[in-house]
């Protein structure tokens, strides 16, 4: 069986739970004054490229007096950073990974996040060998929802997005990968179960789902 002609990641919520860390950092500081930073909030705008920038003015609009910016940003990456540096690849994508790569299968991240950033979690992560074609934010020509960062991933990867595989966990995401034409499995994360990813050729529950084989059957069947 003709194995896909590539593996295209999304990086945050996919590969890695990041968005975890980024929730708990952001409610620990709107906890620390007196309000909920809920789920919901967060979860609408997972996978944009706009990410949760407006966290803070958002807070500080709530708040009554003055907010220590410098404070609420100090506490916010501290909590980040502790908890990031103990994450561990969702289950099921490594082994994902080294059969890929074992049977040739070329691969990339396609993310929304910053290049810099993309490259320390997949060091971290030991990942990054396998990885070595990133197409983050800075890189692409548009963001997602666009499917530009697919797109481009496979035209670096010298390689057909039909007969191409893209792994994402939010809306945003499954609509950039539909859109470059490869074909999309979704797997949410805790923070992206609400999403709308009915848009998918896949959806499962963890990556342990679903094999190459799997993956080439599905593609012959295209």
């Amino acid at each position: 069986m003709v194995p896909p002609a590539a593996l295209v990641f999304d990086l945050d919520g996919t590969i890695v739970d990041t968005e975890t860390p980024e929730f708990e950092a952001i409610r620990a500081v709107w906890s620390s004054h007196g309000h909920d930073y809920t789920i919901d909030r967060f979860a609408r705008y997972v996978g944009t490229s706009t990410g949760t920038a407006g966290w803070l003015d958002d807070l500080v609009a709530m708040v009554d007096g003055p907010v220590d910016v410098a404070a609420a940003n100090a506490l916010r990456h501290d909590v980040r950073r502790q908890m990031t540096s103990a994450l561990q690849p969702r289950e099921g994508i490594v082994a994902l990974i080294e059969a890929a790569a074992s049977a040739g299968v070329p691969m990339a991240v396609a993310s929304n996040s910053p290049g810099y950033w993309v490259a320390e979690r997949l060091i971290a992560l030991e990942l990054d060998a396998h990885l070595p074609v990133i197409i983050s934010i800075d890189v692409a020509s548009r963001p997602k929802p666009d499917p530009a960062p697919f797109a481009e991933a496979c035209a670096l990867l010298g390689v057909d997005p039909y007969r191409s595989v893209a792994f994402e966990d939010s809306g945003v995401g499954v609509l950039a990968a539909v859109a470059a034409g490869l074909y999309t499995v979704a797997c949410p994360n805790p923070l992206t179960v609400g999403h709308d990813l009915s848009a998918a050729d896949r959806i499962i529950d963890a990556h342990t789902q679903i094999t190459l084989d799997d993956l080439s059957a599905a593609l012959a069947a295209r």
